[in-house]
């Protein structure tokens, strides 16, 4: 196979915003993905983009990707359906509202506006909301889009640049040479290119075990779940009751949440189909939270996989050794960062260093962390996470 300058493994949202800018920069850069681009976590998610107030070292890179979101459409040249109206966590009883207040107090250590509100006032945000709401955190920033939309949008973009993508072709090994990168071993023969974006999510630690790398990052199985359409009826991002609930354009709920199952990820197996009691779970919260869905019917459930890090945070690393090496993880918060991910990834893909604020998210933090750390965590496969 032809040399690339850029190898990105990962057709999800942080592959192809990464290659997208990649390319745009010049290089010649391919894209390798085991199944179809944004078959997992990318197309399984809310859509949402969160300012990760109750985060700080994230928080400037999600800020960068607030400013970026509004010019995708006309950047790509494809919809991706953005709305930026706002978003409400709401409580529904003791634990919830207890909880929602520790959030707050997080919230106002930021410059980011939040508003603790009232039952009434969660009703007018979100007119449909059941009576039982006891309280909820609102702020004006924050938006959300759709999640195929915005990965097709990405992915068409890099190929109307001449970016290559290859589908359903496991990669199996990152290769080196001399302490640097040289390609990587995939299902349909060697791939060279003398730099490595690792963007696979929960894969990443199977690719870096090898070269003596700990990526701490463990995989969970996200459900989610799309109704049938019905008046429109709210337009913000809403996180309440263990689920995340959003109105699609076309009057759709699309939701997911409720208990996430801890996996193991292989190259070569697809993610396992949705959980029916799962999905069961998700729709009774959803009548809950907005007893008019009662009414709707469940159009589509799937599932994906989702990579988490011990500290809940991003990471962003370039390595130097191997040289060429860099790798991501989005701790469940890649759709909402990725546009500016993307940025600080092409760029330390191609400079070596990036302008974007990723400061504080590389490996170092986890200085000392055992191999064992998922076992201590019980984050191993079979357990849940509720």
């Amino acid at each position: 196979m032809d040399s690339h300058d850029v190898i990105v493994v990962g057709g999800g949202l942080i592959g192809l915003s990464t290659a997208y800018r990649a390319r745009k920069a010049g290089a010649r850069v391919i894209v390798i993905d085991r199944g179809p681009v944004g078959y997992e976590a990318s197309s399984r998610a809310t859509g949402y983009l969160s300012l990760r107030a109750e985060t700080p070292t994230e928080s400037p890179l999600a800020q960068m990707a607030e400013r970026i979101w509004p010019t995708l459409d006309e950047e790509l040249g494809y919809p991706t359906e953005w709305k930026q109206k706002g978003r409400l966590w709401a409580a529904f009883d003791d634990q919830e509202l207890a909880d929602l207040k520790v959030t707050y107090d997080l919230f106002r250590k930021t410059d980011i506006p939040f508003e603790f509100i009232d039952t009434q006032a969660c009703r007018d945000v979100i007119p449909i909301l059941s009576p039982d709401v006891r309280a909820g955190i609102y702020t004006h920033r924050s938006g959300h889009a759709n999640p195929q939309r915005v990965t097709q949008a990405f992915a068409w973009a890099f190929q109307d640049l001449g970016g290559v993508i290859l589908e359903h072709t496991p990669v199996h090994a990152v290769l080196t040479e001399g302490g640097s990168v040289t390609g990587v071993q995939t299902s349909a023969g060697t791939v060279h290119g003398g730099r490595v974006v690792l963007a696979a999510a929960a894969f990443n630690a199977r690719l870096m075990e090898p070269l003596g790398i700990l990526f701490p990052v463990a995989g969970v199985r996200l459900e989610a779940m799309v109704t049938t359409p019905m008046p429109p009826a709210y337009d913000v991002c809403f996180i309440g009751h263990g689920i995340s609930v959003r109105q699609t354009l076309r009057g759709n709920l699309h939701a997911n949440g409720g208990p996430h199952e801890w996996i193991d990820v292989q190259a070569d197996q697809e993610p396992a189909k949705p959980n029916t009691p799962i999905i069961r779970n998700i729709a009774r919260r959803i009548t809950e939270v907005f007893p008019v869905a009662a009414s709707l019917q469940m159009l589509r459930s799937w599932a994906g996989i989702v990579e988490l890090t011990p500290d809940l945070n991003t990471i962003v690393q370039a390595f130097d050794n191997p040289a060429g090496l860099v790798a991501a993880a989005g701790a469940g918060h890649a759709f909402g960062m990725a546009p500016s991910l993307g940025v600080a990834l092409a760029e330390l893909a191609l400079e070596g260093r990036t302008s974007a604020p990723i400061e504080g998210l590389g490996l170092e933090r986890f200085a000392g962390l055992g191999p064992d750390w998922r076992s201590v965590r019980n984050w191993q496969a079979g357990a849940y996470n509720t």
